[in-house]
């Protein structure tokens, strides 16, 4: 009789050992009989599946990044104005961050050196081009409503993930001078009556 396939359980519980983990240690400290002892399994079990803490890292991240994608192809779908959905995207983001400050960190870092897997390099820029083109088609869906003035809505989301991206890593790297959820929605309301007063202000500017 053959065995049932537990590679699908096995996988998430050494993701969710490694998020554990990753959030309370350092992550230069961390080794891969940690991962394991935390996710109760042998060595060799976690080697099975992950070659590397460099790659659970990557999971956990592309894990991450898929549950943002998941809610922004919801937001896309629901009938409401644009700028509201926005606001709750920077709030959904806030709160995975403010759980997660740690693990948000080591990704900074991560990305920041590049990975030495091709793949990994190219399923993160992937994630983030699928985020940004999610983002670009909301405020795109704004402009067709007259919501937004007629701007560029790549450039525009471009604009929105650097500076949610900047706010984050500065709440990350000292947490107690700014609330992140406060600031990402000042932000936001101030990005959003940029796109909705871009028309009158070049008015001005040409009359």
């Amino acid at each position: 009789m053959p065995k049932p396939d537990v590679s699908e359980q096995r996988t998430a519980q050494i993701l969710e050992a490694a998020r554990k983990i990753f959030t309370s240690e350092p992550y230069e400290a961390v080794t891969m009989r940690d991962i394991a002892h935390t996710a109760e399994l042998s060595v060799g079990g976690v080697y099975w599946y992950f070659q590397s803490k460099e790659e659970i890292l990557a999971a956990l991240l592309e894990r991450n990044a898929d549950a943002n994608l998941a809610l922004m192809r919801q937001t896309l779908a629901v009938d409401e104005p644009a700028s509201r959905r926005l606001l709750l995207i920077f709030e959904f983001i806030a709160g995975q961050v403010e759980g997660q400050s740690q693990l948000y960190l080591m990704g900074a870092k991560y990305r920041a050196m590049l990975s030495r897997n091709p793949q990994t390099r190219a399923a993160l820029d992937r994630l983030g081009a699928d985020y940004r083109a999610g983002l670009a088609a909301l405020i795109g869906q704004g402009v067709e409503r007259g919501e937004f003035a007629e701007v560029d809505a790549d450039q525009a989301a471009a604009a929105f993930m650097g500076l949610y991206e900047g706010l984050m890593l500065m709440w990350v790297m000292s947490p107690k001078t700014l609330s992140l959820k406060e600031n990402l929605q000042a932000a936001a309301r101030m990005m959003m009556a940029g796109l909705m007063c871009v028309e009158r202000q070049i008015d001005r500017e040409e009359a």
